[in-house]
């Protein structure tokens, strides 16, 4: 991995979020891109009319009331992500880009990227919303590189949970996390199946085992009985120190999870960074 790109409200900077993706970066000897959202702008295009014909005018209004606070807090936020990189020792730089167009521009960004950094509560709107907000889900949808959701409380990464369900999405997720983060080869592995009735087929444990320890140290296969969705979310509660690896919008019941009720479940209630990637 080379260039990760972590998503910042230009507004409300988290610095824990900051520490988090630099020590990402340092581990995986990344450059790190900030790519902060701002409602500073210094011009916009308005649609006026002249003799009965539309014609389009750059109105200047980084001079407005207001405006100038909101740069001074975009440079404040800006020079605080630039020492915070310096401190860790991370090559860095900055994008910046509008509000009205933040799910866009970070989607078309994400396609230069090997990784996304956001969390799940990030939002521009000024009602209160639950995580994952509506922004975080569409970016979730579109984006064009894997995207790690980060948690509120962030801590050392001992295990991996790779959230199995026999699909190309699931391998996919497994595959791009490994090829990602071969620094964390050394962790405990887990992959993890949920089924109503019968296990992990015998032949596809074996080929998927056989590729994990040519990866990983330490692996095993942890299969529940019931609903997907119940046991997975059982089996996450209370853990810490661990990343979950999804591979979301399969056909099987790793899709089931993000739909908007149990996605919202997961991230709001289970504090643990979720590494989301679709095939």
């Amino acid at each position: 991995m080379k260039k990760i790109l972590l998503a910042i409200n230009a507004d409300h900077v988290d610095t824990e979020i900051i520490h988090f993706a630099c020590n990402i970066a340092t581990q995986t000897h990344s450059a790190l891109t900030g790519f902060f959202i701002t409602p500073y702008r210094e011009e916009e295009q308005v649609i006026n009319m002249a003799f009965g014909m539309p014609y389009v005018e750059n109105l200047v209004v980084k001079e407005l009331p207001g405006m100038a606070a909101i740069k001074e807090k975009l440079e404040l936020h800006i020079s605080q992500f630039e020492r915070t990189c310096a401190v860790k020792g991370v090559r860095c730089n900055v994008v910046c880009s509008n509000t009205q167009f933040a799910a866009q521009s970070i989607i078309e960004e994400s396609r230069f990227a090997d990784l996304l950094i956001m969390q799940a509560n990030m939002t521009f709107e000024d009602k209160l919303e639950e995580a994952p907000t509506g922004f975080v889900k569409e970016v979730l949808a579109e984006a064009e590189c894997p995207v790690l959701v980060a948690p509120l409380n962030l801590e050392d990464i001992n295990e991996i949970v790779f959230a199995y369900d026999g699909s190309r999405a699931a391998v996919f997720a497994i595959k791009q996390f490994t090829y990602l983060f071969p620094e964390l080869a050394d962790k405990k592995a887990i992959v993890l199946q949920v089924n109503k009735d019968d296990t992990l087929p015998v032949t596809e444990k074996e080929k998927l085992g056989k590729w994990l320890r040519m990866h990983y140290s330490s692996i095993g296969f942890q299969v529940l009985q019931g609903k997907p969705t119940d046991e997975l979310f059982g089996y996450l509660l209370g853990k810490k120190n661990t990343i979950v690896v999804m591979g979301a919008y399969g056909r099987n019941w790793l899709s089931e999870l993000f739909k908007p009720a149990t996605a919202g479940l997961l991230l709001k209630a289970i504090n643990l960074p979720f590494f989301i990637t679709h095939y």
